[in-house]
């Protein structure tokens, strides 16, 4: 989602035009970008932290020619998600805002049928010929060998080989 999107989606949810929606997200970027740059933190309770950063001078190298370069201290920006954004992302995608519906009656929840538990694999029966000596085994019947198994490599090359 870029800013235009962004915009979008809040005149939608706020029932307003996009010109007023455009002015809020700006207004609200705008008020984050100013208190972090003048060192104030900002603390969206449930979104996130945006603060800023001492950063200490220090020696890097560049990538290309692997010289070292001297980078001088500075300050940086850091945003720290809050809890609540932490699950709804681990959740996936909900809807946020529900639409007022009437009531439904709720009807009593039909129990739903337990599902039969798959076996784990053997480690004899993951590969090639190991799968056919388990089935061998368990069945004790012969089994063709199986197809996947490897067959011998031809001969490269012309008539005399």
């Amino acid at each position: 989602m870029n800013r235009t999107e962004l915009v979008e989606a809040v005149a939608a949810r706020a029932g307003s035009d996009p010109a007023a929606a455009r002015r809020h997200v700006d207004a609200v970027f705008e008020a984050i970008m100013e208190s972090v740059a003048s060192g104030d933190r900002v603390l969206v309770t449930g979104f996130g932290t945006f603060d800023r950063v001492a950063r200490p001078a220090r020696t890097a190298r560049n990538p290309r020619t692997g010289q070292p370069v001297e980078v001088p201290a500075g300050d940086a920006p850091r945003f720290r998600i809050g809890q609540t954004f932490r699950n709804r992302v681990a959740q996936g995608a909900e809807p946020a805002v529900e639409e007022a519906a009437e009531p439904v009656p709720a009807e009593p929840a039909a129990e739903k049928p337990k599902k039969a538990k798959k076996k784990k694999k053997t480690d004899a029966k993951k590969t090639g010929a190991k799968k056919v000596e388990a089935k061998q085994a368990d069945t004790k019947k012969p089994v063709k060998a199986d197809k996947k198994a490897k067959k011998p490599a031809k001969a490269k090359g012309g008539k005399g080989n």
